[in-house]
């Protein structure tokens, strides 16, 4: 019985060392196993990438840029301005009005105003033609003098004179002068000096050739 004894702990002893030495280089082997679990998180990648394409699938662009475009482009358009324009630029201009009158006493005298009302500062033109005496030896004027006068002067004695109107030329049968509606004239008075009036809208104005208001023709004044 010892000896069967010794023999199977002899042989139990070298299934022992032969299975350290079995064991012994092959420790490097169970690394493998370990780099397979960190090989595994390949995995959770197919798992991303099925997550992925759930993202881009609500189309959210389309839904929103075909709203906005569709409600944009007709407000931009909607508002028709192009229309108006021409409704301004064809309303008409108004018409000038001038008015003519003979002179009083010389034969193919006459005084021409355009136009014939106005607002202070507007500026009007006037004519003149044979408003002054010929022959027996007087010169060829197209007057001796002319003027605008208000409601409160006239020509001749104490009469303040108005406004003096230039005109050219001095000589010869007809002149033309242009003239600024004034803010004031220079009223007549018979005892003292003479007042500077304001002009104001109406009538009583005119333009006046001297001597003797041979012609002479009427002039509105519309607004200050």
């Amino acid at each position: 019985m010892p000896a069967a004894r010794s023999a199977a702990i002899v042989v139990i002893a070298c299934a022992a060392t032969a299975a350290i030495a079995a064991c012994g280089p092959n420790t490097p082997v169970a690394a493998p196993s370990a780099s397979a679990v960190t090989t595994a998180p390949t995995a959770p990648a197919t798992a991303s990438e099925a997550t992925a394409p759930s993202t881009p699938v609500p189309a959210t662009s389309p839904t929103t840029a075909a709203p906005t475009t569709a409600s944009v482009t007709p407000s931009a358009s909607a508002p028709a301005v192009s229309p108006s324009a021409p409704a301004m630029s064809s309303a008409p201009a108004p018409a000038t009005s001038c008015a003519s009158k003979p002179g009083a006493d010389i034969p193919d005298s006459s005084i021409t105003v355009c136009p014939d009302a106005g607002p202070i500062g507007s500026v009007v033109h006037v004519t003149i033609k044979h408003c002054s005496p010929t022959g027996n030896g007087l010169p060829d004027l197209p007057a001796s003098a002319l003027f605008f006068l208000g409601p409160n002067s006239w020509l001749g004695t104490n009469g303040g004179g108005g406004a003096f109107v230039r005109y050219s030329p001095q000589t010869g049968p007809e002149a033309t002068a242009t003239f600024t509606i004034p803010a004031t004239y220079i009223g007549g008075n018979q005892h003292g000096p003479y007042p500077t009036l304001p002009v104001k809208p109406g009538t009583g104005y005119q333009f006046v050739t001297d001597p003797a208001g041979e012609c002479n023709i009427a002039f509105t004044v519309t607004a200050p």
